[in-house]
C-alpha cells in the first residue's frame, strides 16, 4: 500500500541548504501574495500557459 505522505526530495538536506530554501521560498511567496493584493494576477487559459512555462523553465534548469 502506497503511502498517503510523499516522500520528501529534500531528505539529504544539510540545515543550512533547508534555511536557504525556505528563505527563498517565503521570498517568492511574498512577492506572489503582494503582486495578488495589488490586483496584478491572471486567470484561465493565460494562467495555463504561464504556469506551463515555468514548469518547462524549471525541468530544463534541473537538467
Amino acid at each position: 500500500m502506497a503511502s498517503a505522505v510523499p516522500k520528501s526530495t529534500h531528505d539529504d538536506e544539510k540545515p543550512v541548504e533547508r534555511e536557504a530554501r525556505l528563505g527563498r521560498m517565503r521570498v517568492f511567496l511574498n512577492e506572489g501574495l503582494a503582486d495578488i493584493a495589488a490586483g496584478r494576477f491572471i486567470e484561465g487559459e493565460e494562467a495555463d500557459r504561464w504556469l506551463e512555462g515555468e514548469i518547462a523553465e524549471a525541468e530544463d534548469s534541473a537538467r
